[in-house]
């Protein structure tokens, strides 16, 4: 049981190393299997490792080694592991995020003067609909009035005017050539062997990202048996206290065996008096009637005498 056991002291050799990602603590545990050791974090910094292995017999060894945890350690990504009698908790630190930076605002060029591109030309105005001509007059009707109407002079033929230009119908500048676009501003192709490395390179980062994740998971199952182990252990020899002291409570109700030989003892006495008591009555009759008759004897001298 593990109250007959008799432990002796263990003081295994530790060594700390430093890193600029994570530090990690070797202790040199010869002798020791993975399933003696206990590995713990509490709620106030402090990095616990316990273990006991037996020895011979009754006899134990064990440790206890407790380490403050430094103020930049990562306390959900600490890791433990166990080979050749060694134990290795790696300590990471915690990496800044890094600063988020803004895109550069993208500003419009503007277009050198000899390289302005002209608006674009209005509309063109819908063209009037063309009047109907009058209707044709018969020469013989035109005859009698052309008869009956004084005979005018020609009027003189004035010399036409250029025409106004519409107010509407602004001038058109002339179209200047296009203008090529310069070579930054045009859309870059896209390498395909550039798009093949970079999908390379993102699927290379998302498996090790898994393979990390899966290491920690790992991990953190080991950490939550070892956890479990200890509160079965702590639970069972509690239950062993708890009985204990129930088999001590039940012992103590029971009767004490004293009082009972006491109370024989007792018994014993009084018929050992009872008997004694008869066997001197007895005795004493017995011794009467064997004297009986030198009593009469004498008894009747001593009346004579009397008379």
């Amino acid at each position: 049981m593990a109250n007959n056991r008799v432990y002796e002291e263990f003081d295994p050799s530790v060594e700390w190393s430093r890193g600029a990602e994570a530090e990690s603590v070797r202790i040199s545990l010869p002798g020791f299997k993975r399933e003696d050791i206990r590995v713990l974090v509490d709620s106030h910094g402090h990095l616990r490792t316990r273990g006991e292995r037996a020895i011979s017999g009754a006899r134990w060894s064990r440790f206890r080694k407790d380490f403050q945890l430094p103020d930049n350690c990562n306390v959900d990504d600490i890791r433990a592991k166990f080979e050749a009698e060694t134990l290795t908790i790696t300590l990471p630190k915690k990496t800044p995020s890094p600063p988020v930076l803004e895109p550069p605002s993208r500003r419009p060029v503007a277009a050198a003067p000899s390289q302005r591109i002209p608006p674009p030309p209005p509309a063109p105005l819908p063209e009037a609909p063309a009047r109907p001509a009058p209707p044709a007059v018969p020469a013989a009707a035109l005859a009698p009035a052309a008869a009956a109407a004084p005979q005018r002079p020609p009027a003189e033929r004035r010399p036409s005017l250029p025409r106004k230009p519409s107010i509407t119908e602004p001038e058109l500048p002339p179209r200047l050539p296009s203008v090529p676009t310069p070579a930054h501003l045009a859309a870059a192709k896209p390498d395909p062997a550039a798009l093949a490395a970079a999908a390379q390179k993102a699927a290379k980062e998302a498996e090790e990202e898994e393979e990390e994740e899966e290491k920690k998971r790992m991990e953190r199952e080991m950490m939550g048996k070892m956890e479990e182990d200890r509160k079965a252990v702590q639970q069972q020899q509690e239950q062993r206290d708890e009985a204990a002291a129930m088999g001590e409570m039940a012992m103590a109700r029971q009767p004490r065996p004293a009082s009972a030989s006491r109370g024989l003892l007792v018994n014993v006495a009084v018929a050992v008096v009872v008997l004694l008591g008869i066997t001197v009555y007895v005795w004493h009759n017995l011794r009467n009637v064997a004297t009986g008759g030198g009593h009469g004897h004498l008894g009747a001298g001593s009346y004579g005498d009397e008379m």
